[in-house]
């Protein structure tokens, strides 16, 4: 009887949250999450709005992260000084601030990288 009346829970946050993405942007926007959902196997009881707040911390933290490796292997491996490093945390940060103004994609830049470098790289999109 549990499981019937958490069942039913679910679906009931499901359509609260639907009506809730529809009364804020139409339709339209409730078939733009059906298709993020899809698409991501993203399934919760955040819209994607609701989501996208709740993940910009870690987005920064990886960023953050990433940068930090990255300058570390630059100077101990490659013996990359100051001023190349700076030169590579502003790459980094245009390429992300680019990302972030949909004005280039990630398979814009793994194609980029096979033309360029001939090397192969793809993302383990969570599916």
């Amino acid at each position: 009887m549990n499981k019937m009346r958490e069942y039913e829970r679910g679906r009931e946050d499901g359509l609260d949250l639907a009506l809730r993405i529809v009364k804020q942007g139409g339709i339209e926007a409730l078939e733009k999450e059906i298709k993020f959902r899809n698409i991501t196997g993203v399934h919760t009881s955040l819209a994607t709005k609701d989501l996208d707040k709740a993940s910009q911390k870690i987005k920064e933290m990886t960023l953050d992260t990433f940068t930090i490796l990255g300058i570390a292997v630059l100077h101990d491996t490659f013996g990359f000084g100051q001023i190349r490093c700076q030169r590579f945390m502003d790459g980094m940060d245009k390429g992300a601030e680019y990302l972030a103004d949909d004005l280039a994609t990630w398979p814009d830049y793994i194609n980029s990288i096979k033309e360029q470098l001939g090397i192969d790289l793809e993302i383990r999109w969570n599916n």
